[in-house]
């Protein structure tokens, strides 16, 4: 019998996005509209809110699937909650009815003789969720919406809890790191409130990258790699505070589009590891007196 072949998630992942971006679909943007559970993919079973690369993962999934929930549980989470996962229906691949979340598990090391050696290191594992949509009979979950300016007034509050220095005026949005400062447009200078805060959160996380803060390296100029890097880290983060907060999202920088899949034909760990920048950076925006950043895939 010969031994199944291991899947390898670093490239299923990254092809599932990399379809999206040449179908000219930014995962990361979603029209938010504050309806209640839109945005925040959610296990109705374990209250398990998803993270990091799952987000987008789960993004494409029902987008391209066309689901009306950003709900998901496991095939025994549903049998928990009372109801079931629908069978598979025809016309769909075996394997194509389910979707696939990662997370990381750490595995600790053997020596030759077999005994632990008292180092881990992580390796990546998954598991597949259903949709609410392609289950029958799971509870409802209650959630209440909130209201526009209850949403608006919530990035306020992130925003000004940062401690960042921000100016307004002049037509340009950018950190400076010189002087580790923000410029944004006057707020009236946006077409609505919602391209300004996810704006501002583009920029903020930009901010998270100094040396004092989370160290993340950005280019020396426009179009470099390491520059296009930090521009999707920027454009994740902002997607992880606009669904936080109800807010819609709106893709900063197209002209990056076409650098980003170029580097995710070259390189299967560059969406993973921009999603585990950005959801650090999220983080440290929405709660900056955290002390510990929770690791994530």
């Amino acid at each position: 019998m010969t031994k199944k072949a291991q899947r390898n998630l670093r490239q299923e992942v990254t092809d599932k996005v990399l379809e999206a971006l040449k179908n000219g679909v930014a995962p990361w943007v979603k029209p938010w509209t504050g309806k209640p559970g839109d945005g925040i993919h959610m296990n109705p079973d374990t209250g398990t809110v998803y993270r990091g690369i799952n987000v987008w993962l789960l993004n494409i999934a029902q987008m391209a699937n066309g689901y009306s929930s950003s709900e998901w549980v496991t095939f025994r989470g549903a049998k928990k909650l009372g109801g079931s996962v629908r069978p598979r229906p025809e016309g769909v691949e075996k394997g194509e009815w389910g979707h696939t979340v990662i997370y990381w598990q750490f595995i600790e090391k053997k020596d030759e003789n077999g005994k632990a050696t008292g180092e881990k290191f992580p390796m990546l594992r998954h598991f597949t969720v259903f949709n609410r949509d392609q289950c029958d009979n799971l509870p409802e979950t209650e959630v209440e919406a909130v209201p526009e300016f209850e949403r608006h007034a919530r990035a306020e509050a992130t925003i000004e809890a940062t401690g960042a220095r921000i100016s307004y005026g002049g037509d340009r949005a950018c950190y400076i790191p010189a002087s580790d400062s923000i410029q944004l447009p006057n707020k009236e200078n946006f077409h609505n409130p919602e391209s300004f805060y996810s704006t501002a959160f583009h920029e903020l996380v930009h901010w998270t990258g100094a040396e004092k803060r989370l160290k993340r390296t950005k280019g020396k100029r426009f179009g470099d790699s390491d520059y296009a890097f930090e521009e999707l880290v920027a454009e994740m983060g902002a997607g992880f505070l606009c669904a936080e907060h109800g807010i819609s999202g709106e893709l900063q920088h197209e002209s990056y589009i076409g650098s980003w899949i170029t580097a995710l034909e070259s390189d299967n760990n560059f969406v993973i590891s921009a999603s585990s920048k950005a959801q650090k950076a999220s983080d440290l925006i929405a709660n900056p007196k955290a002390k510990e950043l929770k690791k994530v895939a």
